[in-house]
């Protein structure tokens, strides 16, 4: 395998118990990799615990967020234009399913291994260590096989390394079948697609029922409301009846229509802002008590998540709250769309188009990222019957969480 290989950059992430022959395969993985042209980074757990081992235990909660480190550590050296390839246990599905929505390019190796043949082996000596008087290791406690993975290897018996790398590489640089995917999925032509989205629809103008279960439960007096993806502004028009309201959205059609209606009505507590929230906009106020978004987090690329979980975290005051409602991965109408692609590649299968672009979120991943960002859980709920809508009941998640001073 020397021919020249044209290839986008992705993540290789080889996992399995320990014993399982991570290291062994992902090394010839890399190599011949290396050997096609493309540019690759090997990465192994056992050596980044050691480089940053010293800030984590090896309890499962220190595990699951090195795990995390390990994950955010990859996405960046991808999005720097380079594949990785790494060995690392990391089995916790919540950092797998980060992986599969942070890439556009994720191919997960599950190696399988019988326990009886892990402690044959012992590299480590811990299955070893396992069988001594008061010594205890916990070895599988806590950990989770992977539900989703792309390849599932048998790692033992007739099988060798080398033959095991082959597979995986056989597979990977075969590449999935993608869909063609509108240009808000892509990040071309977003703004257009919106614009002709509300020139062409009537969206209700009624306050959400999520408003209103917010305002009446968690809303202080006299707020100062940010809410990004605004749309027609329902919910901004509701809030602005007690509290000072900044709305933002991507589509200069709704903003324009918002300032008139603003304007004609007299109300003086509102602003509409056209841009990405995230993104530097002119206006914008310095810090906020309330940061809502309905209908928008499944609407936007994992990447723009990112961005504005932190600059939410970032707005508000100490104890202020983020208020968000968005489509699961739970909800039947994933099962109807087309995972999306863009130029040969697919970018997550939690991304689909059906009339337009949603990415279905998992959500108790979702409510362990959102933690990772400085917030407080306050409210969780996942389900249908929150946000019917004519003949519509979609699975959602509802999240309410308070910025840690």
């Amino acid at each position: 395998m020397t021919e020249k290989i044209q290839q986008d950059p992705g993540l290789i992430w080889v996992t399995g118990y320990s014993g399982a022959g991570k290291t062994t395969v992902a090394k010839i993985i890399a190599e011949r990799l290396r050997a096609t042209g493309m540019p690759v980074v090997l990465l192994d757990g056992d050596d980044l615990r050691s480089i940053l081992g010293e800030d984590f235990g090896h309890e499962l909660e220190a595990r699951k967020r090195l795990a995390y480190v390990y994950s955010r550590l990859c996405k960046k050296i991808c999005g720097d234009g380079v594949t990785v390839v790494i060995a690392t246990i990391a089995m916790f599905e919540s950092v797998r399913a980060e992986n599969r929505a942070a890439n556009r390019r994720y191919f997960e190796v599950y190696l399988d291994v019988p326990h009886v043949v892990r402690a044959e082996r012992d590299p480590k000596g811990i299955y070893q260590a396992a069988t001594k008087p008061g010594v205890v290791v916990h070895l599988t406690s806590g950990l989770e096989e992977p539900l989703h993975p792309d390849i599932v290897i048998k790692n033992f018996g007739n099988v060798t390394p080398e033959a095991a790398a082959d597979v995986v590489l056989q597979k990977y640089l075969q590449g999935p079948k993608a869909v063609p995917v509108p240009g808000p999925a892509a990040g071309e032509g977003r703004d257009g697609y919106w614009d002709a989205y509300y020139e062409k629809r009537r969206a209700p103008i009624n306050p959400s029922s999520f408003a209103i279960f917010c305002h009446e439960n968690f809303f202080g007096n006299h707020s100062r409301v940010l809410e990004f993806g605004c749309g027609n502004g329902r919910d901004a028009f509701y809030f602005s009846k007690r509290h000072r309201v900044t709305g933002i959205d991507q589509s200069s059609v709704v903003i324009h229509a918002n300032r008139q209606r603003a304007s004609d009505e007299g109300i003086l507590s509102m602003d509409f802002l056209k841009g990405k929230f995230g993104d530097d906009i002119t206006g914008l106020p310095d810090a906020v008590d309330v940061v809502y978004g309905r209908f928008v987090m499944h609407a936007m690329p994992f990447e723009d998540e990112v961005r504005a979980l932190q600059f939410a975290a970032r707005l508000l005051t100490p104890g202020g709250r983020i208020f968000l409602e968005f489509r699961t991965d739970n909800d039947p109408l994933m099962q109807k769309g087309q995972v999306v692609g863009v130029k040969g590649q697919v970018v997550g299968v939690d991304e689909r188009v059906t009339d337009h672009y949603r990415r279905f979120i998992n959500f108790d991943a979702f409510c362990e990222r959102l933690e990772t960002y400085g917030f407080s859980i306050d409210f969780r709920l996942e389900r249908c019957g929150l946000a019917k809508h004519g003949d519509e009941d979609p699975t959602v998640g509802r999240v309410i969480a308070k910025k840690v001073a």
